[in-house]
Formats: C-alpha cells, structure tokens, sequence
C-alpha cells in the first residue's frame, strides 16, 4: 500500500466516524489538505453521506428496527 493509498483510506475512516462540528474545524483548520483528500475520495465520501443519512432518518424514526432486550438474567 503506497503512502498515498494508505492517507486516502485514513482521511475516509476518520470521515466515517466524525460529526459535523469536527468535520467543520478540521475543514478550517487544514483547508487545502482538506480540499484534496475529499475531491479525491468523492465518491467514497458521497456513500458515506448516504450512509449516515439513512442511519439517522431510521434511528430517529424507528422505523424497520426490531429491539432486543440483551440483558443478562440469572436465575437463582
């Protein structure tokens, strides 16, 4: 894996996992690395978006997710 390969995957991982206030310090703060790594991995990054999305119109809705009680219960 080549250094360049080896950025675009860590910029893409920490993207996946940050909220929009990190998103936005780091986009000030570093705003030309920034500008690189995310027309480069545009497409991942649009996936990710659509991912996240998803993930929060579902959680917030409720819709489509079954519960589970994953409690431990001992019997004495």
């Amino acid at each position: 894996m080549t250094t360049k390969e080896l950025e675009k995957r860590n910029f893409l991982t920490w993207y996946k996992y940050s909220d929009k206030k990190e998103l936005g310090n780091s986009k000030e703060k570093n705003h030309e690395v920034w500008e690189r790594l995310y027309s480069e991995c545009s497409n991942e990054i649009e996936v990710i978006n659509r991912t996240k999305q998803m993930y929060e119109s579902v959680s917030q809705h409720e819709l489509g997710i079954q519960k589970f009680d994953l409690s431990l219960k001992i019997s004495i």
